[in-house]
């Protein structure tokens, strides 16, 4: 034994020796029985086809000294049926009211076969547990007790442990409101003991009840009126809807919690809930018309009322009053009907309609680019409403969803359906005359200003169109080659020549029109001649000092004196020349300093530096 057990009374230990001895032969044989179940549980696993196997159940474990246990034995395999005969001679199958020990049994089967099973049923043993500590709450109403127990001696694990609030398999037990708990401990073979004990308060618990206001006729909004007792007092009050006063009023229906603690600081937390109260009142929709064409408003609705108090007030959600409304168009109605007594109920109701009839007409159009006539095929597509149709063309045609139209501009067409709902469409048939060639022109301009009229090859060109809106297609030929389906294309012409560039614009009706035009291109010559002199005289003759430019862009000149000084600035391609002043005075003769820099059509920056001289 281990010394943990020295501390039980003298009895107990006398007790244990006894069984010990018990135990040690119980044992032995319970050790051989145990090895022959399982061979005999082998047996029942793996046995031949014709073998015999046994599973065994029952109570094979006493729990005390007063306890009987009882074998039951399921027999498969062999041939059935099957005789019993145990080591006592009995013949029985299964074994009832038994003391602990060895049993021995031996099978037979129809056809001779033998199966020997020997069963331990297992002698009382021991479980003691104690209660080894308790802590008592702080609060009668406060969650933080706690307590622990020991199993001082038992057969061993696994034990199942089950406290009285629900907790298991647990040997320490916290959060425990003040009362009185048991917590049972069972072991393998459901041998169990009990362990009752109490967790005191240290004061009285809160207590909270309430009075309730609940809504109704009577009261639009509920209350809750509070009730507290125990404690320590002076409470202090948390409401879930953030509320800090012992009672809440203006409340709608719903549930609302609240956490009381006292001056102690011990709490409890408690839930209540406002409920809304049905009356008698009740409204029935008595009849009820949809519309009969979608989009019609001959809707109506004819309610009935019963219960509450009359004269009833009704209100509806268009705007109308009584029971029974008419013109209703689809959509849902809702019914607002209080009673003398302020009760009130509401109703909603539906009001239907079919799918609306609809007509739809598409064409298409035939031209004769030639002679500008056109044939335009018309037809209606119909949804909604009930079948059968009426059809009626504006030409004079009935019941046919196709008609076929020549020179006329516009078609209508009424529909109706089987129950007289009736739908009107038209359409417009687009034609031109397809002869006029004078709406279609286009322009040719430089994408890069510069004071240059010729188009210079590599020279990027903006085609402009100048077109009718009923033209939805268009296709440029440049002359060298080259397409394009822009509508404003961009285009460079690599080569210098004569080109005839053609725009044909396309309408709905593949019929089209053809511009023209002719765009010469001169081999691109780059140059800027700067003057070495100039005589600001006024006889009109080498007045400026200007360079002369051509197939440059972004122009710029600065003229500066022999001190650096900045005397003149000029850019872009028109510019005046240097008149050989500066802020309106004239300058000494002598020699100037100019810097000229400018981009060239492939874009290239290109800088000048020289000296001009100023004859007076």
């Amino acid at each position: 034994m281990k010394p943990q057990n020295l501390h039980l009374p003298t009895f107990m230990l006398l007790l244990m020796s006894i069984w010990a001895m018990f135990f040690v032969e119980e044992t032995m044989a319970q050790e051989k029985g145990d090895n022959q179940n399982v061979l005999s549980t082998l047996r029942t696993e793996n046995v031949p086809s014709g073998k015999i196997s046994v599973k065994i159940s029952g109570k094979l474990a006493l729990c005390s000294h007063e306890d009987r246990g009882h074998i039951i034995l399921d027999v498969n395999g062999g041939t059935a049926p099957y005789t019993f005969r145990w080591n006592n001679n009995d013949t029985v199958q299964n074994r009832y009211n038994l003391l602990s020990g060895t049993y021995t049994v031996f099978i037979k089967d129809k056809d001779g076969r033998e199966h020997t099973e020997r069963i331990v049923i297992q002698p009382p043993f021991p479980l003691i547990a104690e209660l080894v500590s308790k802590k008592d709450a702080t609060c009668g109403s406060s969650a933080d007790g706690s307590a622990k127990i020991e199993i001082k001696f038992g057969r061993g694990e696994p034990y199942a442990i089950d406290w009285s609030h629900g907790l298991k398999d647990k040997l320490e037990a916290d959060d425990l409101l003040p009362g009185t708990y048991t917590v049972t401990v069972a072991d393998q073979f459901h041998c169990e003991t009990s362990i009752t004990f109490v967790i005191g308060g240290g004061s009285d618990a809160i207590d909270a009840s309430a009075n309730i206001d609940h809504i109704d006729c009577f009261n639009e909004k509920g209350a809750i009126k509070l009730n507290v007792k125990g404690g320590s007092g002076n409470y202090s009050f948390e409401w879930s809807n953030g509320q800090t006063s012992k009672d809440l009023t203006g409340l709608n229906a719903g549930v609302y919690e609240v956490l009381i603690k006292d001056n102690e600081g011990c709490s409890v937390f408690q839930s209540f809930e406002v409920f809304a109260e049905p009356s008698d009142l009740e409204v029935m929709v008595n009849r009820v018309q949809h519309n009969f064409c979608g989009g019609s408003e001959d809707g109506e609705i004819d309610l009935g009322i019963t219960g509450g108090s009359a004269p009833y007030n009704i209100e509806w959600s268009n705007g109308d009053k009584g029971a029974s409304i008419n013109g209703l168009k689809a959509g849902t109605y809702t019914a607002k009907i209080t009673d003398a007594s302020g009760c009130t109920v509401s109703q909603s109701i539906q009001i239907e309609e079919p799918q609306k009839l609809t007509a739809r007409l598409q064409s298409t159009v035939e031209m004769d680019c030639a002679s500008g006539e056109s044939s335009a095929t018309v037809w209606v597509k119909i949804e909604g409403g009930k079948a059968p149709y009426s059809i009626n063309w504006s030409e004079g045609s009935k019941d046919i969803q196709e008609i076929e139209v020549r020179n006329v501009q516009e078609v209508k067409v009424e529909v109706v359906d089987a129950d007289g709902c009736r739908v009107e469409e038209r359409v417009r048939i687009n034609s031109f005359d397809v002869n006029s060639n004078s709406r279609v022109d286009f322009q040719v301009r430089k994408l890069q200003i510069n004071s240059l009229e010729e188009v210079f090859t590599s020279e990027p060109l903006l085609f402009e169109s100048e077109i009718s809106e009923d033209f939805i297609a268009w296709e440029w030929e440049f002359g060298d080659g080259k397409v394009s389906s822009d509508k404003d294309p961009v285009h460079i012409f690599n080569e210098a020549g004569s080109y005839e560039v053609t725009l044909k614009a396309y309408d709905i009706y593949g019929c089209f029109a053809v511009e023209t035009k002719s765009v010469n291109v001169v081999e691109l010559e780059e140059w800027v001649t700067v003057p070495t002199a100039f005589t600001p005289n006024g006889d009109g003759l080498n007045d400026e000092f200007k360079p002369v430019l051509k197939g440059v862009n972004n122009f710029q000149m600065n003229v500066f004196n022999n001190w650096g000084e900045q005397m003149f600035a000029a850019s872009g391609l028109e510019f005046q020349g240097w008149d050989g002043t500066y802020k309106g005075k004239l300058l000494p003769r002598g020699s100037y300093v100019y810097q000229i820099s400018y981009t060239t059509f492939q874009g290239d920056k290109m800088q000048k530096t020289g000296t001009v001289t100023l004859i007076r």
